[in-house]
């Protein structure tokens, strides 16, 4: 089926929305150390940037998109990147600790809206039957922040400041608001569903604990990754935004060759995902030498870069009648498992107990793949 140069452009300016927001969110991965330098604050604080900013999430989604749900999902989009631009500079003018939190709560605010509705949109735009193939298309944008927005913001933060690469997101941000308001057409919101049929939906439980299970393992490992490549690949510096770099490329390529295979083969491609996250954190923990080491953190990237793409097509399959809603309440799953993973990788962290944060990576990785083995929404369609 040929995709109109139009809706090509659309998808793209999604893609690069999802990009800014992904690049945003992990600011403090990517400069872990910088930031903690900067706001005289411990690294493991700077990791609680990302428990506070999920959990605001997490609380603020349901009712937000509940609020928002009769808004044109054009401007929906535009809202959420506008708080982007405003959290990033205030962020990059922050004084202290304490102004930094308030800078991630106004991007927290819109950011569960945003993934509510971006692969929704998305889906519209390619039309029925292609839901997981347009939420791989946007969510290449992903794998590219991880690609070049971690990788370059962290060599930013290293070579002239972090500020300044604070800054640059939120420059790329309002670009990237321009390009949505020229390129995607008006796009009136579906008729909102109700949240509670949405929460107590059985059919969506085992998404939602997948989840929760597989996010919460994957970011008590990925939230210090930079201090795991410390440990275990003995670099630091910018060849750390080398490891990074390769980190991305193969979450880029790992997100092709899910896309490709996601509507027509959902649970191998979900297993892939989630049994993979386990095997890469297995061979981190168990391999004494460094080239096998960055290895594993280079080949995660694969798997990971599949964990949106495989529970947000589940999602879409589940509830075709209610994408928006039902979207939101599987963000809250999502939002949580960081939280929760980020909370117990600082904990591994400042108890000097890192290997346990690959651990707990590992047993969500092995857990989800237990959920998804059984589980009727990730079964192939008819």
């Amino acid at each position: 089926m040929l995709v109109e140069p139009r809706t090509r452009l659309a998808l793209g300016a999604l893609s690069a929305a999802c990009f800014v927001s992904v690049t945003s969110e992990n600011l403090p991965v990517a400069l872990l150390p910088q930031l903690a330098s900067g706001l005289d604050a411990p690294e493991s604080a700077i990791g609680l940037l990302m428990t506070g900013y999920a959990l605001v999430v997490a609380v603020s989604v349901v009712p937000l998109v509940t609020v928002t749900g009769r808004w044109d999902r054009r401007t929906t989009a535009l809202v959420t990147i506008a708080l982007i631009v405003v959290s990033n500079v205030v962020l990059a003018v922050a004084p202290n600790y304490g102004v930094a939190v308030v800078a991630r709560v106004v991007a927290a605010v819109g950011h569960g809206v945003f993934w509510s509705v971006v692969a929704s949109m998305a889906a519209r735009l390619l039309g029925p039957g292609r839901g997981g193939r347009a939420t791989a298309v946007v969510f290449a944008g992903n794998s590219l922040a991880f690609l070049f927005g971690l990788s370059v913001s962290s060599w930013l933060g290293t070579t002239l400041g972090w500020r300044l690469a604070v800054l640059a997101v939120a420059a790329a941000a309002a670009v990237t608001a321009l390009v949505i308001r020229v390129t995607v057409a008006p796009m009136p919101a579906h008729a909102p569903a109700r949240g509670p049929r949405i929460v107590a939906d059985r059919a969506l439980l085992p998404v939602n604990v997948t989840t929760l299970l597989v996010v919460t393992g994957h970011f008590a490992a990925f939230t210090y990754i930079t201090a795991l490549i410390t440990r275990y690949v003995h670099v630091t510096g910018p060849a750390t935004s080398a490891v990074l770099f390769a980190h991305g490329t193969a979450g880029l390529l790992g997100l092709v060759l899910i896309g490709r295979h996601i509507d027509h083969h959902p649970r191998p491609t979900a297993l892939v995902t989630t049994a993979g996250l386990a095997v890469c954190m297995l061979a981190l923990l168990v391999s004494p030498s460094p080239l096998v080491a960055g290895t594993a953190i280079v080949v995660w990237a694969g798997p990971a870069a599949g964990i949106g793409v495989v529970l947000q097509a589940a999602v879409l399959r589940v509830a075709k009648d209610r994408p928006d809603l039902a979207s939101a309440v599987y963000i809250v799953a999502f939002q949580v498992g960081i939280a929760l993973g980020a909370a117990l990788g600082g904990w591994s962290l400042d108890a000097g107990l890192l290997p346990v944060a690959v651990l707990i990576a590992t047993a969500g990785g092995l857990t989800s793949a237990l959920v998804v083995w059984r589980a009727k929404a990730f079964a192939s369609p008819a």
